[in-house]
């Protein structure tokens, strides 16, 4: 099948002699991978994990534009994927916590979730979604492949199609597959929830839910181009979220072996996550093959993002290097759900497909290649930023909270404005381990962090402690109040909704130190 794709993508690469008048878009989102699930090392010196995996085409990515060292996530995935549809914070738009049916949230001794949290989640309504704007303002073929999970079960928002869509591949209301192998028809079973729709023609076959729609994504890519539209290509895989199945294809490079440079063996579980990142990685490469093989992988922009950080409290359980348990993204602390840095810190790459300085979006826009930033980024941002980069022109009065990352992209100049998180629910098991309702901000390399149940606040100079092993709260009390004050401020502006109290019934708004 891959063959037969690949004639009919060289077939309609004469289209790219048509002049293009916008660049293609490409989002490349990975479900639940760490910051450091990639042999590219996003921070000063390559860790233990970057030595362990294997990613050659985000190396190959990497090396045609800029990494972003600093970029940030919500700690679970729906609130980052609303707020990339909408450019607005978490806080801001309400859904801050991953969707269903219904309440997803778990209870602390004290505290449940907000009532007015969008339980639903996100739904067609007066703010234009992203790929709205792209199809509706600028005429763009929009297409989303993978996994959705904006909009709850049997509502308008788990239908990519009402939220700006012209073409859905697999997304619906779930924000996992029943199963990942193709001999398993994906999981599908009668009324499950987790069924993904629309890749039935790969029932019973040894295809795996990553390379399905990858293959279909790239149909319709290459239907858009034969169409003579520009393209906006949202490709959100559900690799590497649970259940961890191995990607066959891959399994071999890890099965049986030890880590790299030690007599330490590789865990079934670890070496199955292993290869669900490499057939990933594999993905990505299929992608920007095919855009060259159109011709017109020098006019498409690549974007590569995580949707929370890498997970660790659930079903990886201990880490044999001897780091204890959850602690997958080290040096980083804890992950995905949580409220330290290894719940949001994610890899993150911005790149022209094909680097071509002739090309007329390349002149306007050169990025620098194998260049790198530490400018602050939340997903939020890539609203604006997709939108300048396809007017050709900055967007104003987009009434969104994010911020246009042009500069950063081109010139890698630092903003430092500060970024604010909120997550005022329970995630999963017991209130530990910052996997607790909680509210933080970054800003100047300092982290504060406030934890609802117990009131409590922390405080970590992170660009000198990236694992956040030591609470300065008390130590700078004065530094402490000021980025606390800032938190509060900012989330009263963006009418967050805060957790309830159990016994009460009433909202326990964040409390100063």
């Amino acid at each position: 099948m891959r063959i037969l794709l690949t004639l009919a993508l060289q077939g309609l690469a004469v289209l790219s002699a048509i002049a293009v008048e916008r660049p293609n878009v490409v989002l490349f989102l990975v479900d639940d991978m760490g910051w450091q699930d990639t042999s590219v090392p996003f921070w000063k010196e390559k860790t233990l994990a970057n030595q362990h995996f294997r990613t050659p085409n985000m190396e190959r990515l990497a090396k045609q534009g800029r990494k972003f060292t600093n970029a940030h996530a919500c700690a679970v995935c729906t609130p980052s994927r609303v707020s990339i549809m909408t450019g607005l914070n978490a806080a801001r738009h309400g859904t801050t916590n991953w969707t269903l049916r219904g309440e997803t949230s778990g209870k602390t001794p004290r505290l449940e979730a907000p009532e007015e949290w969008k339980r639903q989640g996100l739904q067609p309504g007066p703010h234009k979604t992203l790929p709205e704007r792209l199809r509706d303002d600028f005429g763009y073929r929009t297409i989303h492949a993978g996994k959705a999970h904006w909009g709850g079960v049997d509502t308008a928002g788990a239908a990519p199609l009402q939220l700006g869509y012209d073409v859905n591949i697999g997304g619906h209301a779930a924000g996992a597959p029943g199963h990942y192998h193709g001999q398993q028809n994906f999981g599908k079973k009668e009324n499950s929830v987790w069924d993904v729709p629309g890749l039935d023609i790969y029932h019973g076959t040894e295809t795996h839910l990553t390379e399905a729609t990858t293959t279909e994504a790239i149909k319709a890519v290459a239907d858009a181009v034969r169409a003579e539209k520009p393209f906006f290509l949202n490709l959100a895989h559900y690799a590497v979220h649970t259940p961890l199945q191995a990607h066959p294809r891959y399994l071999a490079n890890y099965e049986g072996k030890t880590y790299p440079g030690t007599d330490i063996k590789i865990p079934q579980a670890e070496a199955i996550y292993a290869s669900m990142i490499e057939g990933m990685d594999a993905s990505l490469g299929h992608v920007l093959d095919s855009l060259d093989q159109l011709g017109i992988a020098e006019d498409t922009l690549v974007l590569f993002a995580s949707d929370n950080g890498g997970l660790s409290y659930h079903s990886r359980k201990k880490t044999p290097r001897g780091t204890g348990r959850d602690t997958h993204c080290w040096p980083l602390r804890e992950g995905k759900g949580s409220a330290y840095d290894g719940g949001t810190r994610i890899p993150m790459i911005v790149a022209w497909a094909k680097v071509d300085r002739r090309n007329m979006h390349q002149q306007r826009n050169p990025i620098m290649s194998a260049s790198k930033t530490n400018a602050p980024v939340l997903v939020e941002d890539f609203y604006p930023t997709i939108l300048h980069w396809a007017a050709g022109v900055s967007q104003e009065n987009l009434g969104v909270d994010g911020v246009d990352l042009t500069l950063a992209i081109l010139v890698a100049n630092p903003d430092p404005r500060p970024l604010v998180f909120h997550y005022p629910h329970q995630w999963t098991g017991k209130p530990r381990g910052g996997y607790q309702p909680h509210s933080s901000i970054r800003q100047d390399g300092w982290k504060a962090i406030y934890f609802y149940e117990n009131s409590q606040w922390e405080l970590y100079h992170v660009d000198q402690d990236i694992g956040e092993t030591t609470n300065l709260a008390k130590s700078e009390p004065a530094h402490l109040a000021k980025l606390a004050t800032a938190l509060r401020n900012r989330l009263m502006t963006l009418t967050a909704h805060w957790p309830t109290n159990r016994q009460t019934g009433q909202p326990e708004p964040l409390k100063l130190p």
